[in-house]
């Protein structure tokens, strides 16, 4: 059996996913799961087709696209461009409820790749997480009204981050999860008492990521989950070195070398991650 989220980076990408979901020519290798389907499940015993690679589409405003979208070359927000990604947000939701199984990714990133861009020149940090704010107060708000789980993306200062993380738990949101957990491995008592999830890819099997992967190992095996983030972060693989890029066959290697760690077999990994993913979903 073959499942993933799909993730919609923004309103584009999910158009393009829609649009993957629509196409009769990739009808024989991929299965875009409805809602309707997942109450069949529950009643009548649905079996996802292990034929083909099912996808859990989610929808967001990634934080790596708001300047690109939201500013113009002289820095200047263009309002009326906020205005109407935001609008289209929420039709696409609305369109595609039963389709739509997450939001994200959203959150905050203040990188280099982000800060030293030619439209974020003239502006402060200050400035530039205000607006990331703006989207990611929109897919939280649309996460709580539509009873969904929102999927984050974090690179910003760590305690900036908490912040709105604790601000989301406390307007209602239930769940969420971090992907690529990139914070200190002492916050996983934290991460417990907010119920967050933490995903984490090939970064822990890096052999100078002591950091990240003693968050892996620290991190609840009921809030736990594994990914690919394809192609970024991929694995290190003893005798082999680290690879070019990251795909979800490498996820058989991620494992083999993770589960020692927590002094536990590959398939207990692979069925807790598994649980954990259909848990965060609402599957389960």
């Amino acid at each position: 059996m073959f499942a993933g989220i799909a993730a919609g980076v923004w309103n584009a990408d999910t158009l393009q996913n829609i649009q993957y979901y629509q196409d009769s020519n990739l009808n024989s290798i991929l299965e875009f799961l409805k809602k309707d389907q997942i109450k069949l499940a529950k009643n009548n015993s649905y079996q996802l087709n292990s034929n083909k690679f099912s996808c859990f589409l989610a929808h967001g405003l990634h934080p790596i696209k708001v300047h690109e979208n939201w500013l113009r070359d002289d820095g200047s927000e263009d309002v009326e461009k906020i205005g109407n990604d935001i609008a289209q947000f929420h039709e696409i939701l609305l369109n595609n409820r039963d389709l739509i199984w997450a939001i994200g990714e959203t959150g905050f990133d203040l990188s280099n790749e982000v800060i030293q861009h030619k439209k974020c020149k003239g502006i402060s940090k200050t400035q530039l997480f205000e607006l990331q704010n703006i989207a990611f107060e929109t897919c939280i708000n649309s996460a709580i009204k539509h009873d969904l789980p929102v999927i984050l993306h974090l690179r910003a200062p760590w305690d900036l981050c908490i912040q709105k993380l604790k601000w989301a738990k406390k307007m209602g949101l239930k769940n969420m999860m971090i992907h690529c957990y990139s914070g200190p491995a002492e916050d996983m008592n934290l991460m417990s008492e907010l119920s967050i999830y933490c995903s984490f890819g090939g970064v822990p099997t890096w052999e100078k990521a002591v950091h990240n992967r003693n968050a892996f190992i620290k991190c609840q095996s009921n809030l736990r989950m594994l990914e690919t983030d394809s192609p970024d972060l991929p694995p290190e693989i003893p005798g082999i070195g680290r690879l070019k890029s990251n795909e979800p066959a490498n996820l058989r290697q991620i494992i083999k070398i993770l589960a020692p760690y927590l002094e536990i077999s590959d398939e207990e990994l692979i069925s807790t991650s598994n649980e954990n993913i259909l848990k965060f979903l609402g599957i389960h």
